[in-house]
């Protein structure tokens, strides 16, 4: 049985817990619910926990701060496989989000703002990370292998499709990041909202299992069929020396990354996580404690927001019934 509270206790760390699941096992939790585009879903949820500690507090910067890291420390400890750009893509999120917030206030245009950013580096991140890997080649051959359609098919327009999907791609995450920045704006009021109309249900907590995670797999499914399709394009173009030079350039990137790179960034960030974590063990500890059960409301809040068919209905009121049960909602055992 839960139990409402008016007034919640710990604020900020519930909602530094919040962020840190979001960070490091709620993808699976959507996956398994089968909610759609839980990848954009769950890139906005930095904005909308940074914009409510925003909110919440008079020092917005300083707790921001703070609480961006304590998600890295914890990001660290639970997943300690987690990739370089996944701690960079959240130190960005909460760098950004104090400096606007401190210097041009809690407002929609600011949220807006810091909603397109934020959403924007996480989209081309992703294409800087390919480049990285796979080099210019890889556009290259995209744009060759397009090329021939047009020249097939006489059709001029076809060879800017690869541009006008990069176009549309960044437009989708930053239109997404404006909509989760003014979502985000007025969710405080929302969720106290929702939390008072739900203090007089019957709220039973049930308990998620973990899904098993595929993420690497997926990655890995990615890279091979890029690097298949780079080096097919250049072979049928009679362009040999570019099929083998892209293939040897991405092992030895892969090679690169994966037993020198990232296992030096992996001993650095445990290194530095040891030590914060001696810094701020009282926190930690309660958030820690706090997480099993607010990872828990995740099961629930999909069954209460599960009658909205429509897909940005539905994810609009899981979020909103997570953080209504997250913050305002305890067992009753623990009173």
């Amino acid at each position: 049985m839960l139990v409402f509270q008016s007034q919640p206790k710990l604020l900020n760390t519930k909602l530094i817990a919040v962020w840190a699941i979001s960070e490091s096992g709620l993808g699976g939790l959507l996956h398994a619910a089968k909610i759609p585009f839980s990848g954009i879903l769950l890139g906005s949820f930095a904005i909308i926990i940074i914009t409510y500690i925003a909110k919440s507090n008079t020092n917005r910067f300083n707790s921001i701060i703070k609480a961006t890291i304590l998600v890295i420390l914890i990001k660290a400890m639970a997943s300690p496989h987690s990739p370089p750009m996944a701690y960079v893509a959240v130190l960005f999120q909460g760098v950004l989000g104090a400096s606007l917030y401190s210097v041009f206030g809690v407002n929609k245009m600011t949220a807006m703002s810091l909603g397109a950013l934020a959403l924007l580096e996480s989209a081309f991140q992703k294409i800087l990370t390919l480049t990285i890997i796979f080099g210019m080649n890889l556009w290259v051959s995209i744009q060759r292998f397009f090329d021939g359609i047009q020249d097939k098919l006489q059709a001029d327009w076809i060879t800017e499709l690869p541009w006008l999907f990069l176009v549309f791609y960044g437009l989708l995450y930053f239109i997404v990041g404006v909509f989760a920045g003014s979502f985000a704006f007025k969710l405080p009021e929302n969720v106290f909202k929702t939390a008072k109309s739900l203090q007089h249900m019957n709220l039973e907590l049930a308990t998620n299992k973990d899904p098993v995670k595929k993420r690497k797999r997926k990655r890995v499914g990615l890279i091979i069929g890029l690097l298949l399709f780079s080096s097919v394009v250049f072979l049928f173009s009679g362009m040999h020396k570019q099929a083998l030079t892209i293939i040897l350039r991405t092992l030895a990137a892969i090679v690169f990354f994966l037993f020198l790179f990232n296992p030096i960034f992996k001993y650095l960030i445990q290194k530095w996580a040891n030590k914060e974590k001696v810094k701020n063990q009282k926190t930690l500890n309660t958030i820690m404690t706090l997480m099993p059960d607010i990872k828990n409301y995740v099961g629930l809040a999909l069954q209460l927001s599960s009658n909205k068919k429509q897909v940005i209905k539905r994810s609009k009121s899981f979020v909103i019934h997570w953080l209504s049960l997250s913050l305002y909602f305890s067992e009753d055992d623990q009173h």
